[in-house]
């Protein structure tokens, strides 16, 4: 057996024992969490505390957030899952048949890497190293780790993919950072003192947010008490 083909059964093995542990509160509880308008009021309250500072650096940061997720996302789905052309779990037509899925979803016929992990780990590496609140980094890392699971648990992504998909976030997340301090310095900050004089750094107006993801999980688990 190759090495390849070693890591291919490890990992089916993996998804296995965390994607056949189902319950009907589960159920409904990862399908909303997985589904990206239940994000809407995150996303408007990333939006208010970058807008209540100052809208030109808001404007930079958005864009920055623009870039990171559109990377993520052609990177994952344009190059990388038509070229290693990996089926997703529920998908292959050898392994669908142990997948536990739910409401019928199935998603795209390929899954290597995973956009939801790509496009959520990136922007939150990109806003945690803008923020550098800790309460933040951790909320929202947590954040993506559930976001990534629910992704296996709804059986349309490998824990490979999920591997993959989060160091590619990783990687263009810090990145766009990068670009975002250059672009900067060279339209607001003369000085090249990026973090010392930025707007966000530390800035209190991130507890908002981070109470959003807190109550959104809240209310995203007291909906899938109701509907047991």
């Amino acid at each position: 057996m190759s090495a390849v083909q070693q890591l291919i059964e490890w990992d089916q093995s993996l998804f296995l024992a965390l994607n056949n542990v189902h319950t009907p509160f589960w159920d409904t509880f990862m399908w909303i969490y997985s589904d990206k308008f239940t994000w809407i009021p995150l996303l408007l309250s990333v939006l208010f505390v970058l807008f209540r500072k100052n809208w030109k650096e808001a404007a930079i940061v958005c864009i920055a957030i623009a870039l990171t997720i559109t990377l993520c996302d052609q990177f994952a789905s344009t190059f990388c899952k038509p070229f290693f052309a990996r089926y997703r779990p529920a998908q292959d037509p050898d392994f669908s048949p142990f997948v536990q899925i739910v409401n019928g979803y199935r998603g795209g016929r390929y899954g290597f890497i995973s956009s939801h992990a790509a496009n959520s780990f990136g922007a939150v590496v990109l806003l945690a190293l803008i923020f550098k609140d800790r309460l933040f980094t951790v909320t929202a890392i947590l954040w993506a780790i559930i976001n990534c699971y629910s992704r296996i648990y709804l059986g349309v992504h490998y824990p490979g993919d999920i591997l993959g998909g989060t160091i590619a976030g990783i990687f263009f997340g810090f990145a766009v950072y990068i670009l975002w301090r250059r672009i900067r310095c060279w339209l607001v900050n003369k000085n090249f003192l990026p973090d010392k004089q930025s707007p966000y750094l530390r800035n209190k107006d991130i507890k908002i947010t981070t109470a959003v993801i807190y109550l959104s999980i809240l209310a995203i688990g007291v909906y899938a008490v109701i509907n047991l």
